[in-house]
């Protein structure tokens, strides 16, 4: 409807066309939020079944992004100090004057491990390549001990490039790819923290820090076009 046509419209009539957008926009917002939480629920699927936190969706007119950020925050930060040692919380923590934290990059992902529980123990990286359903040979074996660093796309990528032969189809990889992640997180943890107590000073660690997990989605779509 035009400015010329409201002009002539009477205090009522404007009145009920408002009402009637109002209640549209409300079903309209309603139906979108609906669409975009299932949206959500398929994404985080995805990203915990991949160990990724970022996956995209594509349709015929655009595409949504689907975000699942991690957000650490120190709850007792002298008693991490005293559990991962001076040492390396120094190096690795930056304390800021208005009294937030700045982590290390690698420091921040095996606290988050931590926290999580996305590691493992159990097995070596060198023992679990042994045991794949495709064997790498020892020359296959020393590159990808190289490479592989747990993060699925470009650990899935690896994989693909290394173990690929000529007309063989290989496995989805994604239960190895799972393994390598927790095995590479486990890693980075033995990195920072002292062998002595190992299991204690990880329960301790969970009982300091707090990660709040949060799930986004962003629509791109050409926003001019007109239906």
């Amino acid at each position: 409807m035009g400015q010329s046509d409201m002009r002539v419209m009477s205090d009522g009539q404007l009145i009920d066309a408002c009402v009637e957008l109002d209640r549209e926009q409300k079903t309209i917002r309603a139906l979108l939020n609906r669409y975009k939480a299932e949206l959500q629920a398929r994404g985080l699927a995805l990203i915990e079944d991949h160990n990724v936190r970022y996956v995209k969706f594509y349709g015929d007119e655009g595409s949504a992004a689907i975000t699942d950020s991690m957000s650490l925050d120190i709850l007792n930060p002298d008693k991490l100090r005293s559990l991962v040692g001076e040492e390396v919380y120094g190096m690795r923590v930056k304390e800021e004057v208005k009294t937030s934290y700045k982590f290390d990059s690698k420091f921040e992902k095996a606290l988050k491990a931590i926290f999580t529980g996305d590691y493992t123990f159990e097995t070596t990286l060198d023992e679990f390549l042994d045991e794949m359903s495709v064997k790498p040979d020892e020359k296959q074996k020393k590159l990808l001990l190289k490479k592989l660093k747990g993060e699925f796309e470009k650990d899935k990528e690896t994989l693909i490039s290394v173990l690929g032969r000529d007309g063989e189809e290989l496995p989805d990889f994604d239960v190895e790819l799972w393994y390598i992640y927790r095995i590479k997180n486990g890693e980075l943890i033995r990195a920072f923290l002292p062998e002595d107590m190992l299991d204690a000073t990880i329960e301790g660690i969970k009982k300091s820090i707090f990660v709040e997990s949060k799930t986004s989605i962003t629509l791109d779509y050409d926003k001019n076009r007109e239906e």
